[in-house]
């Protein structure tokens, strides 16, 4: 009777242990295995990148000044703000070998994903459970032609690991430390990201009241001043004109939201090829309204999720900001891509959270999330770009001679000038 008595607790405790192993397996899964399934992901969706690279656009541009002033390009910004990061690359593509600049902007550009992806999955970052979804939905946000391995748009990747940065605890110790100060200073020079999450940093520094989170804020700031030095310095562009009547631009704000964020990460393929004004803003409203119920809803991680919304937010109108004279190309297929990656992959990082909970909006973001998923799958690989054989012209760029080549999109030209060897 002892026996049975002592017996009877040890193999319920036997029984509870695999669920228990699956639980943590789900919560805190390897690593190495979930980064590897993030670079096969980004290779099934770009397969042609790998193949064959080509540069994309201002890949060139980033190339061409690396080529031509070497270090000094740091100092140059486009667009109005600086680009270190892609200047980093172009640099190691020249110095390593220019005529396979093509294929070093590609890894670099895989890597520096995987980082972001890898950042969703550290121990600082404050997903409770699923990480490993965390990390996969940095490259499964379905409307991301022209974003993910170039690079000219990878400061848009790089501004999810800013995100992360703004929602993940203290460091500790000088390796967490180091990182965070090399990450905010990198980051923080790459791209307007740092201007637009700058009052997050703040407030954050705030809130919190800890040396890193002030030291953390006080950089972003300065990567913002420098930034916004830059913008406000930018030579205007002529022939820039405002429409013709800015109340048509502004009828399309909720709609686009509507196509490009909330039907884009829900239906994916499902969605209809046109979307009617009225019910293009209603389905804005709802979009907006479903994520500022996730982010500011009582519970657990409440702060946390409020900064993804206001980076949500934040970056959403920073997107419309800098496209309010061209809002109808958010209703055009593989249009302004990069402008919503940021906000599709917050709004797949708070259906996770709520998914992580209990109760009827736990089940309601489970299931949306399976209908995502299978909803996009379809529209997950992306087009390959036009074979302009770059292999004709690596033996002239070698050689150091003065070469035109042609680059994606079609129609585009970089010129590098004559080198001595």
């Amino acid at each position: 009777m002892l026996f049975q008595m002592v017996e009877v607790p040890r193999q319920t405790a036997q029984g509870l242990r695999a669920p228990g192993r699956l639980d943590r397996l789900v919560a805190d899964p390897p690593r190495l295995a979930v980064l590897a399934l993030c670079a096969a992901i980004l290779a099934l969706r770009r397969a042609g990148a790998l193949t064959n690279p080509q540069f994309w656009a201002e890949d060139a541009y980033f190339f061409q000044r690396a080529y031509v002033l070497g270090w000094r390009s740091f100092l140059e910004s486009y667009a109005g703000y600086l680009h270190t990061v892609m200047r980093i690359i172009a640099e190691a593509a020249v110095c390593i070998d220019p005529s396979r600049a093509p294929a070093i902007f590609v890894a670099c550009a895989g890597a520096a994903t995987l980082y972001v992806a890898g950042r969703a999955l550290s121990e600082r970052c404050p997903f409770p459970r699923l990480a490993g979804a965390f990390a996969l939905a940095v490259v499964l946000v379905p409307d991301t032609f022209e974003v993910f391995l170039n690079d000219v748009n990878l400061q848009w990747v790089l501004a999810a690991g800013l995100v992360l940065l703004l929602i993940s605890r203290d460091p500790r110790g000088g390796r967490q430390w180091s990182h965070d100060v090399a990450a905010a200073v990198l980051t923080g020079l790459t791209g307007p990201f740092c201007v637009i999450l700058a009052p997050l940093f703040a407030w954050r520094a705030w809130n919190r009241r800890t040396r890193a989170s002030a030291v953390l804020a006080a950089i972003i700031l300065a990567c913002a001043l420098v930034q916004a030095y830059c913008f406000a310095t930018e030579p205007a562009i002529a022939g820039a004109a405002a429409p013709a009547d800015p109340r048509i631009e502004a009828q399309l704000f909720l709609p686009a939201i509507a196509r490009r964020v909330g039907g884009s990460v829900l239906l994916g393929s499902l969605m209809a090829t046109d979307t009617d004004l009225y019910v293009g803003t209603a389905m804005g409203i709802a979009t907006l309204a479903g994520v500022g119920y996730m982010a500011f809803r009582r519970g657990p991680l409440r702060q946390e999720r409020v900064l993804l919304g206001l980076a949500f937010a934040a970056t959403l109108l920073g997107a419309f900001l800098r496209t309010r004279h061209t809002m109808d190309g958010f209703f055009e297929p593989h249009v302004a891509s990069r402008y919503v990656y940021i906000p599709q992959l917050a709004v797949i990082w708070l259906l996770l959270l709520t998914a992580g909970r209990t109760g009827l909006a736990g089940r309601l973001a489970a299931a949306l999330l399976v209908l995502s998923v299978a909803a996009n799958i379809p529209r997950l690989r992306e087009p390959a770009y036009a074979d302009l054989h770059w292999e004709l012209y690596s033996p002239r760029i070698r050689a150091g001679e003065r070469v035109v080549i042609p680059v994606n999109p079609p129609g585009w030209r970089m010129t590098l000038p004559a080198r001595r060897k």
